[in-house]
């Protein structure tokens, strides 16, 4: 297996190889003579003379899928009601929605069919959580991430004015949204990170899975709906490794972000990185 680290260090050695004798060649002159830049490769040029699609590794791969959630405390007063609930969740590559999951009193727990309610590694199109939200086979690669959010759903307003967006080539979206915008209530959200380390160490093996779970947070900023108090729960499962061609992913890159270059598509992701949130979750027991 070609690790991470190989990887990195051969672009960084092409990148040298092009850039190093421009370096020298501009030190040799004078300051005054030298301009700002001058001698530096640009990004365009690098990318047509570099050999993208014979940069290849291989590296592991993930799928994520929703198992349950419990409403350890429903919203408001638990007589006036039952909570009708929507879940929406997103990862790097879109979004998926469930429908209404009505009839949730304090102390109820509702199970998902893993199988028809992937997170991450959603196959492109329309997906809705717990209905028709499948996985990829060939899921995706750390570091990955996903945000799950809940919203009860209210009748007082006429129907919403939300309009849901239609998935762009690649990408999976819901076909309505959580939160129309007539009142609904928030439940709570979560983000969940997970780090290339963390998924290396915690699933060693193809087919090892982990099921975790996480408090939503009932009052971000502001929201609050009565102080709710729900958890979520989910499953991450090592898929085969898979072998990738750096001249393919850049030129997806390019078409999603408009990069003009291979590198500019690079660049482009490498400032997207941040740093993952801690996380307060728990491994679940519960089979």
């Amino acid at each position: 297996m070609i690790s991470r680290r190989c990887f990195i260090t051969g672009c960084f050695g092409l990148v040298a190889g092009f850039w190093w004798p421009q370096v020298a060649f501009t030190q040799d002159k004078p300051a005054s003579q030298r301009q700002e830049g001058a001698g530096l490769p640009s990004a365009e040029g690098m990318s047509r003379t570099t050999p993208w699609d014979t940069i290849q590794w291989v590296e592991r791969r993930y799928k994520i899928e929703a198992v349950r959630f419990k409403a350890r405390d429903e919203t408001g007063i638990d007589w006036l009601g039952s909570d009708e609930v929507i879940i929406q969740t997103n990862d790097a590559k879109g979004s998926t929605v469930s429908n209404e999951i009505g009839d949730i009193d304090s102390g109820d727990t509702h199970s998902f069919d893993p199988a028809i309610s992937c997170v991450v590694a959603v196959r492109p199109g329309v997906a809705v959580l717990g209905e028709s939200s499948v996985c990829e086979e060939i899921g995706e690669p750390a570091p990955m991430f996903f945000r799950v959010e809940f919203w009860e759903k209210d009748f007082f307003l006429p129907a919403g004015f939300c309009i849901p967006t239609t998935p762009r080539p690649g990408e999976h979206g819901g076909p309505h949204c959580a939160n129309d915008g007539t009142g609904d209530d928030f439940i709570g959200n979560a983000r969940i990170d997970y780090s290339t380390q963390e998924l290396e160490a915690a699933l060693p093996n193809v087919g090892n899975d982990l099921i975790e779970t996480v408090a939503l947070d009932p009052c971000p900023g502001e929201i609050c709906a009565g102080f709710p108090d729900y958890t979520f729960t989910w499953r991450i499962t090592r898929l085969p490794d898979a072998q990738v061609n750096l001249g393919v992913l850049a030129n997806e890159a390019m078409q999603r972000t408009g990069a003009r270059s291979e590198l500019e598509a690079i660049a482009a992701g490498l400032r997207a990185l941040r740093a993952p949130n801690p996380k307060k979750i728990k491994p679940d027991t519960a089979r």
